[in-house]
């Protein structure tokens, strides 16, 4: 082999190795469709968190003090590999380059392996709804992809209402896009358009017309003043407290409440409801710092009348400081089976219970480590203890 050759098999041969190595590598992260995690806990060992706790209706606890788990993006759970882009996500980078990263967004689309029904059973009553309306005039369920019909996550609501009773449900309908000229009154008017052997989520509002926007100087039942037994009717029923969360970036129209619709005073807006602030990182450890610093927030005295609301997921973002944790947990749900168990046994994790009761968490019914049976455990025992210290009182 001349020299000029051998300089050129040197040059060329390292250089080839590494396209294809490359190739193959992003092939996998971009293509791959494997989400790393099984489907779950799955008992079903849950479907009364609060009504069979003794005492609770002559304690009658604020709904606000009351610990529940909740699921982040519950309506994603039909989230696959190829399906639609929602139409708010529709025009974005990651739509465009969507047949070269399919894999990439599905597995950072989908937060939840089983349906509403089955997370509701496994201990949710905390459950955040990305919803969209099409110009033909359907009504999606989606996070980024398009998942189910909203009508179907309704009904799984309803059903579960119908068949429980002193169950307390807090449903966020997260209003993605509305249409040209939509508003959050077409919202409303469908949920409550839905029915279920007859009854709507209107069956199950327990409460008068409501301070929407937490406003001191508005009329209506503030959030902070609803109690337990109004709510269940004595613990004989299950209810429901309706929010609704309007995603300011992605509206065409200017988001404001108008409240013309029948149905608009019976929707509190969690932006100024609840106390729930989003850490958009992939970071275990430094989630764990940023849910501490929020606990601290949260106590205080501004929120003590508001939902208060421990946000433990991680999201998809470009700090290069996370990258290793998006590649190595690869997906939200395998990020979520890893990182629920250490949110839980951080020693701190008593502390953050009170000062934020809600629970908000991707792969809800993760059974890494016994997690959802922990989970549902720690708030149970969080709950019998609230119990007993106002019946003290």
């Amino acid at each position: 082999m001349s020299k000029k050759a051998k300089i050129l098999t040197a040059v060329f041969v390292p250089i080839g190795v590494i396209v294809i190595f490359l190739t193959i590598f992003l092939s996998v992260i971009f293509q791959g469709k494997n989400i790393r995690a099984g489907k779950g806990a799955t008992d079903g060992g849950y479907n009364c968190v609060l009504g069979d706790i003794e005492d609770i209706v002559e304690a009658n606890p604020h709904i606000v003090d009351i610990a529940m788990l909740g699921g982040h993006g519950s309506s994603s759970y039909n989230v696959e590999a190829g399906n639609k882009f929602g139409l708010s996500d529709a025009d974005g980078a990651m739509a465009k380059f969507d047949p070269l990263i399919k894999g990439f967004t599905f597995r950072f689309a989908k937060t939840q392996m089983v349906d509403v029904k089955t997370l509701l059973s496994q201990g949710a009553r905390y459950l955040q709804i990305k919803c969209s309306k099409y110009s033909d005039g359907t009504w999606w369920a989606e996070h980024a992809l398009l998942s189910v019909h909203l009508e179907d996550i309704i009904k799984d609501i309803l059903d579960f209402l119908a068949n429980t009773k002193g169950e307390v449900l807090l449903p966020m309908f997260e209003s993605v896009y509305l249409g040209e000229n939509g508003t959050l009154s077409d919202l409303h008017e469908f949920v409550m358009s839905v029915k279920l052997n007859g009854k709507s989520l209107m069956d199950y509002v327990h409460y008068k017309a409501v301070n929407v926007l937490h406003d001191e100087n508005a009329e209506g039942v503030k959030i902070g003043d609803l109690h337990y037994n109004g709510i269940t009717k004595n613990g004989t029923e299950s209810g429901v407290v309706l929010l609704d969360s309007p995603d300011e970036k992605k509206l065409d129209v200017a988001y404001i409440h108008t409240g013309n619709g029948e149905y608009d005073k019976y929707f509190f807006d969690e932006d100024t409801n609840a106390f729930h602030p989003w850490h958009h990182r992939f970071d275990s450890d430094l989630l764990l710092d940023m849910i501490d610093d929020a606990s601290k927030e949260a106590q205080e005295e501004q929120y003590k009348d508001m939902l208060r609301v421990n946000q433990t997921q991680g999201a998809f973002n470009a700090n290069l400081a996370d990258f290793d944790d998006m590649i190595g947990r690869w997906s939200l749900i395998d990020f979520a089976n890893y990182h629920n168990p250490r949110v839980l046994d951080d020693p701190r994790f008593d502390e953050w219970l009170k000062a934020m009761p809600i629970v908000h968490t991707d792969y809800t019914n993760c059974n890494n480590k016994d997690f959802n049976k922990r989970i549902n455990k720690k708030l149970r025992e969080y709950n019998e203890n609230l119990v007993n210290g106002l019946l003290v009182k």
